[in-house]
């Protein structure tokens, strides 16, 4: 009887260690100083356009797992052939909801080491923008009357891009802008209540001329004088509140020069709330 029960375990064994589960795949480490920063358009010398839709993408050249580089978000959904249907019943069991959790997490954790932060300097201002290595950012930028200068920096590699370049156009008296506080990111949205009551907001031209980008920048050529007031409408931002700071520059670069800064900490989902107001004179 004996010999009888050790012969299925000698049997079984081989499939036992066949069925070992595999060890995770090795994170990959990356050769910092093999990276370079491509920035385009070129930029340099003269230009008679303030607008630069700016596209910048940080390359490792030993990447393994180069990323599919998709274009620039879009603000709107596109609908599909059959989308008003039923939704289908989700069938998946609780262990293969888990196991897709974990795949997922495990993936994330492999591709912790893409995520970089770029130290931006133009025009004074100073930023900071989120990359991912592999991946185009896409941003949008306001040059101003006369010389620019641009300077992006990531901070671990040492990687930087100086651009120089000239506008010759007419002068954007004033300029509102938000910038990083400290490690975190602006969540939300920005507002500018003009003196006449009139109310920028994203994309949209005031009657006197201002325009507040897509990108959350203010720009106006002849601002009329007057009480501006900022305002502020926060995301969600994973319900954590979230410290506001926003920069506004009239006469950049002129002996008349003026720079407002105000910052906030604002509530998950508050707003629109009142960051401050300035003056613009005649």
């Amino acid at each position: 009887m004996r010999r009888l029960m050790v012969l299925p375990l000698l049997l079984a064994g081989p499939l036992l260690l066949a069925q070992k589960p595999q060890a995770p795949a090795a994170t990959y480490r990356p050769d910092l100083r093999q990276w370079r920063l491509e920035v385009s358009p070129a930029l340099g010398g003269w230009s008679s356009d303030r607008t630069v839709n700016l596209r910048i993408k940080l390359v490792d050249p030993k990447d393994p797992e180069p990323p599919k580089d998709e274009g620039p978000a879009r603000f709107f959904f596109e609908e599909e052939d059959g989308g008003d249907g039923p939704a289908q019943e989700d069938t998946r069991t609780a262990d293969q909801l888990r196991r897709e959790r974990q795949a997922r997490e495990a993936e994330a954790a492999r591709n912790a080491w893409r995520s970089r932060a770029l130290q931006v300097w133009f025009n004074g201002a100073t930023l900071r923008w989120q990359a991912s290595v592999g991946t185009t950012l896409h941003t949008e930028l306001t040059a101003q009357n006369g010389e620019n200068r641009l300077e992006i920096l990531e901070p671990d590699s040492g990687v930087k891009v100086v651009r120089s370049w000239w506008v010759s156009t007419a002068r954007t008296r004033l300029r509102v802008v938000s910038l990083q506080a400290g490690d975190e990111y602006a969540s939300g949205s920005l507002q500018v209540l003009e003196p006449d009551g009139a109310l920028a907001e994203g994309g949209r031209r005031t009657a006197s001329g201002g325009m507040l980008r897509w990108s959350g920048e203010y720009t106006h050529e002849t601002p009329p004088p007057g009480t501006y007031t900022l305002k502020w409408t926060s995301g969600w931002r994973g319900g954590k509140p979230a410290r506001i700071k926003v920069e506004a520059l009239l006469d950049g670069g002129t002996d008349q020069e003026r720079r407002w800064t105000w910052e906030c900490l604002i509530l998950p989902g508050a707003g629109p709330v009142t960051l401050g107001t300035f003056d613009v004179e005649p």
